[in-house]
């Protein structure tokens, strides 16, 4: 492989490993984690540096969180092993060919281009939505119930509920009716339904589909009442 065609195929693999990473950035946030931590995660994959315990928690409680996982480690490898043997190439080729300063100067251009672009919030705000659209279609419900980890404390978590599925346990049912408190042994901080905020959630009060739920309790209870979200 010539120095020109090296240098081009580096910039092509940087662009990748960009896109890619925003890619399972949106599928962990799919998942319940929030933007930073789902961020962090890809990134962690995608170098193969691994996390801290805790952080690793957030992975391993969901199927479906190491089922991305997984994948993001290969591909990993294969950029990693891609990049050496390409810059490997060029430190060889670099010496040997005739180098054509206007390929590394349009290839210097296109990779700015590509970094202002991929810094734009709008255009990653578009990005972002097409893929979260994209993969909802596929997926067909994976992503029902999206539970979103707010904070941790040891077995006990705070976590927002998109009920997109109600369960048929609490369907149409008062949380008096549930006993849900003693019954699911969680506390229901509030109830956001569209634009109206429930803070002060009594016995009277419902979980509807479309609600987004704001909980408190042992992410094992939140498991087995919302279980299409996380396994």
């Amino acid at each position: 492989m010539s120095f020109n065609l090296s240098l081009v195929s580096f910039f092509v693999l940087i662009i990748a490993y960009f896109i890619v990473v925003e890619i399972f950035t949106v599928l962990f946030r799919l998942t319940g984690l929030r933007e930073d931590k789902a961020r962090f995660q890809a990134v962690s994959c995608m170098t193969n540096s691994g996390f801290t315990t805790r952080e690793s928690e957030l992975i391993l409680n969901s199927a479906a969180r190491r089922n991305l996982a997984r994948v993001m480690m290969l591909f990993g490898y294969l950029f990693a092993v891609s990049g050496v043997s390409l810059l490997v190439n060029l430190f060889i080729r670099s010496s040997g060919d005739q180098i054509n300063w206007m390929t590394i100067l349009y290839s210097f251009i296109f990779l700015v281009v590509i970094l202002v672009i991929t810094r734009s919030k709008w255009i990653v705000r578009k990005f972002d939505e097409l893929v979260e659209r994209l993969a909802k279609n596929k997926t067909k419900g994976a992503f029902c119930n999206n539970v979103r980890i707010l904070e941790m404390f040891h077995d006990k978590l705070i976590a927002e509920v998109f009920v997109t599925c109600i369960p048929p346990e609490i369907r149409e049912k008062t949380l008096l009716e549930m006993n849900f408190r003693h019954t699911y042994k969680l506390n229901i901080l509030l109830i956001k339904r569209g634009n109206t905020i429930m803070d002060h959630v009594i016995s009277s009060d419902e979980i509807k589909q479309g609600d987004r739920v704001l909980i408190y309790g042992s992410k094992s209870n939140i498991m087995e009442l919302f279980k299409d979200s996380i396994e």
